[in-house]
């Protein structure tokens, strides 16, 4: 009885998938070892799976006598289809060494392995019948010996640049769709992991808008991954922007959509995603500190916070960074044209933003104004200022695309 039955098997096993495929001889050979050794069912599948996920590699088991015994089920095993593949040959010459086996005394070995394996003949791994040594398809079922059952885990080799997606064989209705898309591109590969059929979809160029289609397919699929650069990356953060893309891909005019003109909410970032509208409510117009200027210093004057401005957009737009239309030279080009300071009772296009209630920050703001005669006081909280229209953001991207080299022409026609 072996001691150790699941690595003295799998030292058995690992010469059967070495090639990269297990055939039925190889295979119906390991359950005649399993039934000879009297070792259990369990026992039989832990091995076949520890070699199956590559987690198992040659090691010594037992006594001298278990070892030499291992190595000749492995020339058995090997031997079942009469070949020995050159890699089988190299793993049993590793046993070899590892054991101090000679290679006269491996000959010997193999000569005794040889004659058993013409007496004993063949066992079907499917109908659990003997055959003779030279069957090549089993009387009883009809399997083939030669044909490969069981293939070796495979690893992709993922490309260490641009954009690939590997995905598992699913039910889901998109998923033929999804291998059609993904059969169609250059370097397409497939495998069996896990026993289960994986395929790899590459996009060279690292462009995400070439994957779009194929993402689309895959929506409804759970067993999905996907490398940037080589890098595995988690598929929500990668493709969080792939709606707001599609979206994008129908609107009118597509860089329009980005600055929120569909949605009436115009933006000075270019990504409607960043959440952070040019609107009177906005609070970001809140980011920032109010201080006294002037020869009395009782002017007020609101200075923006635009370290703070910047932090907030890049954590809003964190699971949208990988969108292809954002441009973060007119993100950053924005942070940087906005007004250094502002005056709001000195300028048309900025007001208070009023509040009446105090809160940290805020200062008080006392307005006499006159109205048929009648004067009123006016008394109300300010924590940050609010645009008066869009003059303020028309100056702003003017400035962002004069700047950059862009067409100020698309300022015009975005206000408009």
């Amino acid at each position: 009885m072996v001691s150790e039955p699941i690595p003295f098997l799998a030292n058995i096993a690992l010469v059967a998938f070495v090639d990269g495929s297990i055939s039925s001889s190889e295979l119906g050979q390991i359950e005649a070892i399993r039934k000879e050794l009297k070792i259990k069912k369990s026992d039989f599948n832990s091995a076949l799976k520890l070699v199956e996920q590559n987690n198992h590699h040659l090691m010594l088991v037992g006594t001298f006598a278990d070892q030499v015994k291992n190595l000749e089920l492995m020339l058995r095993v090997a031997y079942a289809d009469d070949d020995l593949e050159p890699k089988e040959a190299s793993l049993i010459v590793s046993f070899c060494k590892l054991i101090n086996i000679t290679q006269v005394q491996l000959n010997k070995i193999k000569k005794e392995v040889l004659s058993n394996l013409k007496e004993c003949g063949r066992l079907c791994p499917k109908c659990k019948i003997s055959l003779d040594a030279s069957a090549k398809f089993c009387k009883e079922c009809g399997l083939e010996f030669a044909e490969p059952v069981i293939e070796k885990n495979i690893e992709f080799d993922i490309p260490k640049s641009g954009l690939a997606i590997e995905f598992a064989d699913s039910s889901a209705a998109s998923f033929q769709n999804a291998l059609k898309i993904a059969k169609s591109l250059n370097g397409f590969k497939s495998c069996l992991k896990n026993k289960k059929n994986w395929y790899l979809a590459s996009y060279k160029s690292g462009d995400l808008n070439e994957s779009l289609e194929l993402v689309e397919a895959l929506s409804g699929i759970r067993n999905k991954n996907v490398y940037v650069d080589g890098k595995k990356e988690v598929w929500n953060e990668v493709f969080g922007f792939s709606w707001c893309a599609t979206q994008r891909a129908t609107a009118y005019r597509p860089d329009e959509y980005c600055f929120g003109k569909e949605d009436n909410r115009l933006n000075p970032w270019g990504c409607k995603q960043a959440r952070m509208e040019w609107t009177d409510w906005a609070n970001w117009f809140e980011f920032g500190s109010w201080e006294k200027k002037g020869i009395s210093k009782k002017k007020n004057y609101w200075k923006f916070d635009k370290e703070k401005i910047g932090h907030e957009l890049r954590s809003n737009l964190f699971r949208f960074r990988f969108c292809p239309h954002i441009s973060y030279e007119i993100l950053e080009e924005s942070i940087r044209q906005l007004p250094e300071i502002i005056e709001p009772e000195a300028e048309n296009d900025w007001d208070y933003n009023r509040d009446y209630e105090q809160t940290p920050g805020a200062i008080k703001i006392v307005l006499k104004e006159k109205e048929d005669g009648y004067v009123y006081t006016d008394e109300y909280w300010a924590r940050g200022v609010r645009p008066k229209g869009l003059k303020g953001l028309e100056m702003l991207l003017k400035k962002v695309f004069l700047k950059l080299g862009l067409d100020k022409n698309k300022v015009e026609k975005l206000l408009k």
